[in-house]
């Protein structure tokens, strides 16, 4: 890609006026930006969970993990139920073979390797509390991502920027990541770690 993908105004436009304040159960920098960037208040509330679920199918891991933390702010002391929440985990998969966060510099030059030249799929599970209904809606959306051939230059030089600590997948696409990639087909903020379009469609049916 010649230049970073952005989320379209008009999708940041109406999730505004949908959901001008939520609650954000997690401690994504990334997740938080998405939403601010929208003009969106943010009140974070990060849960701490162990994040096992004992599901190996990457749509059943992502929404168990979600639920999770949807589940522990709603039992916390700071749950407020007349503002949405939205908790969400992300994973990528390869071939079938779920990556998380990588463990060092020679683990993400290891993920980075496999996907050279491949799609893969970013699988988010995002649970929504509603405060009209009360209920908490439980979806995944999925974006698959075409990398380029990646030399060992490549990887050398995406792994010393430091964007593939605490990313899944070890890249960032809205940092230097969009460098390594081709094309993407599905959603750009999914990949980011927040599908904004599933959102609003769940917020905007419920109100």
């Amino acid at each position: 890609m010649d230049r970073c993908p952005v989320v379209e105004r008009s999708v940041q436009e109406k999730l505004r006026k949908t959901c001008p304040v939520i609650v954000l159960a997690s401690q994504s920098p990334n997740r938080r930006k998405v939403l601010e960037n929208a003009g969106i208040q943010v009140i974070t509330r990060p849960q701490d969970i162990w994040e096992i679920c004992g599901e190996t199918e990457p749509e059943k891991v992502v929404t168990s993990l979600s639920s999770q933390k949807m589940e522990s702010y709603l039992r916390s002391p700071e749950f407020n139920p007349d503002l949405p929440a939205v908790a969400i985990d992300t994973l990528v998969c390869l071939d079938g073979k779920l990556m998380g966060k990588p463990k060092d510099d020679e683990d993400a030059r290891s993920m980075l390797r496999s996907f050279s030249g491949k799609w893969h799929e970013v699988y988010s599970g995002m649970s929504v509390y509603v405060p009209k209904t009360g209920r908490t809606e439980v979806v995944c959306d999925v974006t698959r991502v075409l990398f380029h051939k990646l030399s060992e230059s490549d990887i050398n030089w995406y792994v010393s920027t430091g964007d593939p600590k605490g990313a899944a997948g070890a890249y960032k696409i809205q940092e230097n990541g969009f460098r390594l990639i081709d094309a993407i087909d599905g959603s750009f903020s999914n990949i980011i770690g927040i599908p904004l379009e599933r959102l609003i469609g769940i917020l905007s049916e419920c109100n």
